[in-house]
């Protein structure tokens, strides 16, 4: 647009001039402002720490149209710079951020002596904080470029106009250095990078900074999260007399699974594409999943035998069938042999005499013995002869000898393992504090779902779990992963103190059965087996003589429908 200033045409020209200077001035700034909003709001958005680089380096070269740019980051040691995305627009180089790793040598900060190094561009202005410009690299005389002359060399190139910038944060803290190389103008002539440049790439560092701060911030929170979760999980193992690693197992499965699922390319679940954040909420989950078990207590955990508390009291029960032998010699000295006989007919049975009742009496504590340790089913014959046996009392001489107290009978006659069904109360109520523990705690909300996977892994499909009953239609593939490698660690775990370690076959077997009844996932379970999953973990955690041959197409023989 052209304003008429004045009548005087030299007059006006000039001072329309000036007033397009003017706007054009004001238009760049205003541009300029926009752009640092623009990036500024993209960096703030960004999670990826890969995107966050790759969108610096293509805002750097777009503003100041350079031919060059490359971005370090510090390492965690704080003792080299390490690539972290290059472009060159000559050699057609783009390396880092989502492409993956540069996989170039990263440059020391330190020399042999431990010394900063101060020679190098990038290096100097990491220790120093300083921005450093020139318009002709080669020129100067401070700092050492032969390895950018070689690199030159060597790809038939030119570096001449460079910006070096520290990316600091609010703390005045290093996190990474941007270097531009070769700023051009409209025509492609190398040019030196201008004030305007410096400003906006000053404040593009600034942000940046703030961005990877920000990010750093998070991941060393999700970091010290992680690594809370699994102290605690340790805490728990440790509570046990016995060196289960029954959680690290399950969690160390979980995440198998999850991978492998990923991986797969083919069946029913080809389609499945867990994300980075559910991966991780998953694993959280897994090593979450026996956190209840906090308030369990140990004598429960480490119950190795039924009749175990404090002791194993099968030592107070082989004292009294000793004190009933003693006392069975004593009155055969003290008593006619007729009497004795029809005495022991009326405690011990028609069928013993004061012959045969020694031999009665070690046979009734060898099946005791037998049946202290936690089998897979106690037949109900079995159960008779406990109660036959804790029907036994004795008197002599005013006092009353028996073989078992009534607690220990209640114990003895546990039908599968080694706990009571008040005992199995407690140990089942681990899931609902574990829900009860972690629904309290503000995950971020991608991780939402911790505590209802974590506390899921006991339901089943057919609603027979606990502690709610729930579903199919409740449990995301998530809590079903879950359940099976609980399942799974726990057949074959061979440190459990109340059970034999299952072989891989056994084991699978029984998870046949299950899917069978409605407890697990078939499609899991299909998966578990073809994948080869089974065979993984078995490599890593389970005794050689466990790992067996197994048929998966028998074992699917047992739950697919013909």
């Amino acid at each position: 647009m052209i304003y008429q200033f004045s009548s005087n045409p030299e007059i006006n020209n000039m001072l329309n001039r000036v007033v397009q200077s003017i706007t054009a001035l004001a238009e760049n700034q205003v541009a300029h402002i926009k752009r640092l909003t623009r990036i500024g709001e993209s960096l703030s958005s960004e999670t990826d720490l890969h995107k966050i680089w790759d969108m610096m380096l293509e805002e750097a070269v777009e503003f100041t149209n350079a031919d060059g740019a490359t971005i370090y980051q510090v390492s965690e040691d704080k003792k080299y710079l390490d690539f972290e995305v290059l472009f060159n627009g000559t050699m057609k180089l783009r390396l880092g951020g989502v492409r993956g790793p540069v996989g170039w040598p990263s440059i020391p900060l330190y020399d042999e002596n431990g010394n900063p190094r101060l020679s190098n561009i990038v290096t100097n202005v990491y220790h120093l904080k300083r921005s450093l410009c020139f318009d002709d690299v080669y020129i100067q005389e401070e700092f050492d470029v032969s390895g950018t002359k070689k690199a030159d060399k060597d790809h038939d190139y030119r570096s001449k106009s460079m910006l070096t910038i520290p990316l600091k944060n609010h703390e005045d803290e290093v996190l990474g250095v941007i270097q531009i190389i070769n700023a051009m103008d409209n025509d492609g002539n190398i040019v030196g990078f201008t004030e305007d440049h410096k400003t906006m790439l000053n404040s593009l560092a600034s942000q940046a900074a703030i961005a990877l701060s920000n990010r750093k911030l998070i991941d060393d929170l999700e970091s010290l999260l992680m690594q809370f979760m699994r102290s605690i999980a340790t805490g728990i193992e440790r509570k046990s007399k016995y060196s289960s690693d029954h959680i690290m197992r399950v969690a160390m499965l979980t995440d198998m699974i999850a991978a492998k699922l990923n991986a797969s390319d083919s069946g029913h679940f080809k389609d499945l594409m867990f994300t980075d954040d559910q991966l991780k909420e998953l694993s959280m989950a897994g090593w979450m999943h026996d956190v209840g078990k906090i308030i369990t207590p140990e004598f429960i955990m480490d119950k190795s035998t039924k009749l175990e508390t404090i002791m194993d009291r099968i030592d107070l029960v082989s004292k009294r069938f000793e004190m009933m032998h003693l006392v069975l010699e004593l009155m055969q000295k003290s008593l006619e042999h007729s009497v004795l006989d029809q005495l022991i007919k009326e405690v011990f049975g028609d069928e013993l005499d004061s012959q045969s009742v020694h031999k009665w009496l070690d046979d009734a504590f060898q099946f005791i013995s037998r049946l202290n340790f936690g089998g897979e089913f106690v037949p109900d014959a079995d159960l008779e002869r406990v109660a036959k046996i804790a029907s036994i009392k004795l008197s002599y001489q005013d006092k009353d000898y028996i073989l078992l107290s009534e607690n220990e009978t209640v114990n003895l006659q546990i039908r599968r393992g080694t706990l009571t069904s008040d005992e199995m109360k407690q140990m089942s109520a681990h899931v609902s504090v574990t829900w009860d523990m972690l629904s309290q705690l503000s995950f971020p909300k991608k991780y939402k779902n911790v505590a209802f996977y974590a506390s899921t892994h006991h339901e089943k499909l057919n609603g027979k779990g606990y502690p709610k009953g729930l579903t199919a239609d409740d449990l995301p593939l998530q809590s079903r992963i879950i359940a099976v490698a609980d399942i799974f660690e726990a057949l074959t775990a061979a440190d459990r103190p109340y059970k034999k370690a299952k072989t891989l076959s056994e084991s699978l077997k029984i998870m046949a059965f299950c899917v069978k009844d409605g407890d697990l996932d078939q499609d899991l379970l299909d998966f578990f087996m073809d994948s080869g999953l089974y065979l993984d973990f078995a490599k890593q955690y389970m005794k050689e003589d466990q790992i067996d041959s197994v048929d998966i197409e028998a074992l699917k023989k047992l739950y697919q429908k013909q």
